[in-house]
């Protein structure tokens, strides 16, 4: 490492130790030295702004007439159920517990690196191995309040799950593809529950129904009573931790969501969480996937992260896209209000209802971004960590800084060979500063991935045969499915690229 770059390093490390209580890729293709992998970009009048369509009175009156059984994140995260609603046996109602990780799941964990916390989910009900849902975002309490990293009290990690149906099956309902559930965790009793995300049916502030919402789920912050999710060609939805309610019929066998007869109901789970803002580009994104060109008029939201550093009063809620084989994809920061703001607490910042675009930049090096997070050093450089996904081979994560012009990591081949991070895609990335009164500085993750039996009528040859799959010979899936963090100042972790 060249002398400037050593002392650079030297100065973010020491800016962040000063600022943590507020602070909250296949191979790049050969470039010419000295071209950044980060480049900033200035967009035109009005791109990237986002319209805001509040929902917040038509969630008041849902929770005000018709989810009168309200409920707080305590609630959720210590109450068990051993009967659903109409008082019949059901373990599927019970709170389930996080587990220590074991076998091929191992391997979903970041190496080399001390793990803070190492996760893996319940197999009771096949959290760890369902091929129905995946695992996608992550957040915390800790990012919600740097002041102590709890909310009422509890300390709590926050995961976003999307819904996936087998080809040919028959979809729709509490089945449809994309439907999003929430996982609230208790940090200290590793025990969780699912919880519906849910969206009035009218923005009227005499709504009187409510319907499950749909999308990737690739990103989610929490802030203060609010948790922000990824709509990925939309824009950004915002749902009210205080808006929590129990609905009146649940249980395994429930498959109704709404309000029938005044009776609320929410796919089977207990617990539903209502959307109060919706934060849309003016035109949705014509194409995000894997080979989609960038289209200049709109994002992709497929991740997100909250940035509270760089000085003044004005935080930033940082979105990213990932297009799997398209290298340049965009990285954009909007201006979020504080939780103490006089106006919209907690609420993207706004003028003339338009959220405000705090700054941009171009990821040229990079392709395949799964999560991301940014923070401004001491020096006034703006900072990147990112991850990449490379399936069940071993992944990216890399730290970087606008005008870095590094190689970047690529994910290689086979099982050992590229890569630097976790097997399974990783996912988001998290900052957890401070537990109590204690400075803990940790950056969490998860990985979604599993390993499926070659006989498995889903498996598809090329997909899941490569990297710490490729020798899998059990006849049932296998789990890489984690939830983790590392020491985010750790050398081991910001050194990477």
């Amino acid at each position: 490492m060249g002398r400037k770059r050593s002392l650079r390093w030297k100065a973010a490390l020491a800016a962040l130790a000063a600022v943590c209580t507020a602070v909250l890729a296949g191979p790049a293709p050969a470039s010419a030295a000295g071209t950044p992998v980060v480049k900033p970009l200035t967009p035109a009048p009005g791109q990237f702004r986002l319209t805001d369509t509040s929902y917040a009175a038509a969630t008041d009156n849902l929770y005000t007439r018709y989810l009168r059984n309200h409920a707080s994140l305590t609630d959720v995260v210590t109450t068990d159920y051993t009967t659903n609603s109409a008082g019949q046996p059901d373990s599927w109602m019970n709170l389930r517990q996080m587990q220590a990780c074991s076998g091929t799941a191992t391997a979903g964990l970041p190496p080399t690196v001390e793990k803070k916390t190492a996760w893996c989910w319940s197999s009771a009900h096949a959290d760890d191995t369902t091929q129905h849902w995946y695992p996608q975002g992550l957040s915390t309490t800790g990012t919600a309040d740097g002041g102590d990293g709890e909310i009422q009290g509890r300390s709590v990690t926050a995961v976003s799950w999307h819904y996936k149906a087998y080809d040919g099956e028959p979809t729709g309902g509490c089945k449809s593809d994309n439907l999003l559930k929430l996982t609230l965790i208790d940090r200290t009793t590793r025990k969780y529950r699912h919880v519906l995300l849910a969206e009035p049916t009218s923005t009227s502030s005499g709504a009187a129904d409510f319907t499950f919402v749909t999308g990737h789920g690739g990103g989610i912050v929490w802030y203060a009573n609010y948790l922000y999710v990824t709509d990925t060609a939309n824009g950004i939805r915002v749902f009210d931790l205080d808006k929590l309610a129990k609905v009146d019929t649940y249980g395994s066998g429930v498959s109704t969501v709404g309000i029938d007869n005044g009776r609320s109901s929410a796919c089977g789970y207990p617990y539903v969480l209502p959307e109060v803002h919706r934060y849309f580009q003016p035109r949705k994104a014509p194409d995000c996937s894997a080979s989609a060109p960038l289209d200049p008029a709109s994002l992709c939201f497929s991740w997100l992260s909250l940035d509270k550093t760089g000085g003044g009063s004005t935080f930033k809620l940082v979105t990213g896209e990932w297009y799997g084989d398209t290298y340049g994809s965009r990285v954009v920061r909007y201006q979020l209000n504080p939780a103490s703001a006089a106006t919209d607490p907690g609420l993207l910042a706004t003028s003339g209802g338009r959220s405000l675009v705090q700054d941009a930049y171009s990821t040229d090096g990079y392709r395949g971004l799964q999560g991301g997070m940014t923070w401004t050093d001491g020096q006034g450089l703006v900072n990147f960590a990112f991850s990449k996904g490379c399936g069940t081979k071993p992944a990216v994560f890399s730290h970087t800084w606008s005008g870095d012009t590094r190689p970047v990591t690529g994910c290689g081949s086979g099982t050992a060979s590229g890569g630097n991070w976790g097997a399974g895609s990783p996912q988001a990335l998290s900052y957890w500063p401070k537990l109590g009164t204690t400075q803990v500085d940790e950056l969490w993750g998860l990985t979604e991935g599993i390993c499926r039996a070659k006989g498995d009528p889903h498996f598809t040859p090329g997909a899941d045969d490569t990297g710490v799959c490729a020798d899998y010979t059990g006849t049932t899936t296998a789990s890489l499915r984690t939830v983790y963090a590392v020491g985010f100042t750790d050398p081991q972790v910001q050194g990477l690229h």
